[in-house]
């Protein structure tokens, strides 16, 4: 008998999100798809990264970064990310950005962003890095857009 835990793990609703962190070798960024508000007060989100990924040891390394929201027309935006191979000073896999106050890559593409600050790791036993992030700084640049869910994707992450 199979067990049906994968596929019940992929019933799970998942956005899709480019997370970018400043780095010593240069900005990275990286499409994620584990991202839940954590709390009201203060703002909090909970972020999962895979470690020894350059998205997760760059965040790790600066405790800050930001979390970009893609939009449900712009897969496009998320794919590019899947694999990173180029980047400029002032663009990462073709895509512009600025740098915020604090340092962290801001995507012109993006349809909303969150700067986050990490004030907590945890998940030591897992695959993944947890990072239990203060939102500091956000921005909407296309209100009223529906988020990239990835079950409306051919794509598969997780379960």
């Amino acid at each position: 008998m199979s067990d049906p835990t994968k596929d019940i793990l992929r019933l799970f609703t998942y956005g899709l999100y480019v997370a970018a962190a400043p780095s010593p070798e240069g900005p990275r960024a990286a499409t994620i798809s584990w991202v839940t508000q954590a709390s009201f007060e203060p703002r909090l989100v909970a972020v999962g990264m895979r470690k020894g990924t350059a998205i997760c040891e760059a965040v790790r390394a600066s405790r800050r970064f930001a979390l970009h929201v893609v939009g449900a027309d712009q897969p496009d935006f998320a794919k590019a990310f899947f694999k990173v191979n180029q980047s400029g000073p002032d663009e990462i896999a073709g895509y512009h950005f600025t740098l915020s106050p604090n340092g962290a890559p801001i995507f012109d593409a993006a349809s909303a962003w969150l700067e986050c600050e990490v004030t907590e790791e945890a998940n030591q036993t897992g695959d993944h890095a947890i990072f239990i992030c203060r939102v500091t700084a956000s921005s909407v640049h296309t209100p009223g857009v529906a988020a990239l869910a990835l079950r409306d994707t051919p794509w598969h992450y997780g379960g």
